[in-house]
């Protein structure tokens, strides 16, 4: 199956949501991405213009 590097940015108004109430979103990541077929094989944050990064591989035909 093809691998995918994602990059992802939250609005400032996530980011005060997930302040207020921490959660795990590798976690909803990894639940989509096995909906559609696919293995998450790493979720990161990160500093800089964007604030993260996951690898996955998925099906050819998501």
């Amino acid at each position: 199956m093809p691998m995918y590097l994602t990059r992802f940015s939250y609005r400032p108004e996530t980011w005060a949501r997930l302040m207020d109430n921490p959660e795990d979103r590798r976690e909803a990541a990894r639940s989509y991405i096995e909906s559609v077929g696919g293995k998450l094989h790493g979720f990161w944050y990160a500093f800089g213009e964007y604030d993260g990064w996951n690898l996955w591989e998925a099906p050819d035909n998501v």
